[in-house]
């Protein structure tokens, strides 16, 4: 029923244009369609699922626990070896989901993590950023490990089959897609959703910031973590 929808409202798209549309063409614009409607999918997927970071002004010690986000996971690291969240307990970590050849967010967003662990000085190592790939086809162990590196050199890049990323994606509410209207097999970009998770020592999500999240916003919850004692 949703698929003859789609097609009917691709269709009037030519019927309003008042022109003949080859076979072609019409593929072409029906894809546009789609896209538009998976696009507004996951946006619906997302305001149910994700949680905006909570306010300067609240403790990090009181951040709430997303008990229905998160978990345990096991993917392959840009280090070459197997890696599970478990092996970062007693750090606090900051993940995100993106890619390498990613044109904006994916930059911007790792620009901002550099300048986070920067303010933690000597205690840098007690954070831990992860980066896990939506673009497995793409993001080898070795291409990760050289994009990470000029960001900093403690950034650990995650990979896996396309079933593993999926799975731990849906575990923490995140959504990626590649772009259906570029049909190529190595040039093409992904949409994916920009979010940066806190976990704490024990693993658990503490926070999640979009975007626009300020640097100094990021560090003082990390603070509440680390001084907490």
């Amino acid at each position: 029923m949703a698929d003859k929808s789609i097609q009917q409202l691709g269709k009037s798209v030519f019927i309003k244009g008042g022109y003949g549309m080859t076979s072609e063409t019409y593929k072409y614009w029906l894809k546009k369609v789609l896209l538009f409607c998976l696009m507004g999918m996951i946006v619906i997927f997302l305001t149910a699922k994700g949680a905006l970071a909570h306010s300067n002004l609240q403790k990090s010690e009181k951040l709430e626990i997303f008990d229905d986000i998160g978990g345990n996971f096991t993917l392959h690291s840009s280090r070459n070896h197997n890696a599970s969240l478990k092996d970062y307990q007693g750090k606090v970590v900051m993940m995100f989901f993106g890619y390498t050849s990613c044109p904006d967010t994916c930059p911007i967003t790792l620009t901002l993590l550099k300048q986070v662990i920067e303010k933690f000085g000597k205690r840098a190592d007690q954070v831990q950023t992860l980066f896990i790939t939506v673009d497995p086809e793409r993001d080898t162990p070795e291409q990760m490990k050289n994009y990470l590196s000029s960001f900093h050199p403690n950034f650990i890049g995650l990979t896996g089959t396309k079933k593993e990323i999926l799975e731990v994606a849906e575990k923490y509410g995140s959504a990626y897609m590649k772009n259906p209207t570029i049909d190529s097999e190595s040039n093409y970009l992904m949409f994916h959703t920009g979010y940066v998770y806190l976990i704490d020592q024990s693993g658990q999500v503490r926070a999640i910031y979009p975007k626009e999240t300020e640097v100094n916003q990021i560090v003082n919850d990390i603070k509440g973590f680390l001084f907490s004692d």
